[in-house]
């Protein structure tokens, strides 16, 4: 990616912490293709990607404080990028099912979305993982 309207007009992606096994396994039992194989959604882990991070950090947008979504041109962060998600994209496993459909309620995800990344930053500094550079 090279510029701000490439960042907006990329296809539908979530942008993640892959070092969060809570994130990766929400991100995981995402479906990201349609019935014909399609992709409708990238899985991208931000520690992979330092240029897609500043990229971001440029538009005001800082990862390590959520989950980022960009789709249709616009950047969902946080809640609104969890409640986003599980309204737009099945997940292909039962065992996150209840809380994926949970999530499509705008104030359960604001409600739940400080524990969530509470529990982040814990396994995080317990796990000894420092925070995403963000090139800023």
């Amino acid at each position: 990616m090279s510029g701000d309207s490439e960042l907006k007009e990329k296809a539908a992606c979530v942008v993640f912490d892959g070092q969060c096994p809570f994130c990766r396994v929400y991100v995981a039992s995402l479906v990201s293709k349609d019935e014909h194989e399609q992709p409708v959604l990238s899985k991208v882990d931000a520690r992979r990607v330092p240029e897609l991070v500043k990229q971001l950090a440029d538009e005001g947008i800082d990862i390590n404080t959520g989950i980022v979504v960009i789709k249709d041109g616009s950047i969902f962060q946080d809640a609104s990028a969890l409640t986003l998600l599980a309204k737009q994209y099945p997940t292909a496993t039962r065992l996150a099912g209840l809380h994926h459909r949970l999530l499509r309620y705008r104030l359960f995800s604001r409600a739940i979305y400080p524990v969530l990344r509470a529990l982040r930053n814990l396994y995080l500094r317990l796990a000894k993982q420092g925070a995403i550079e963000t090139g800023n």
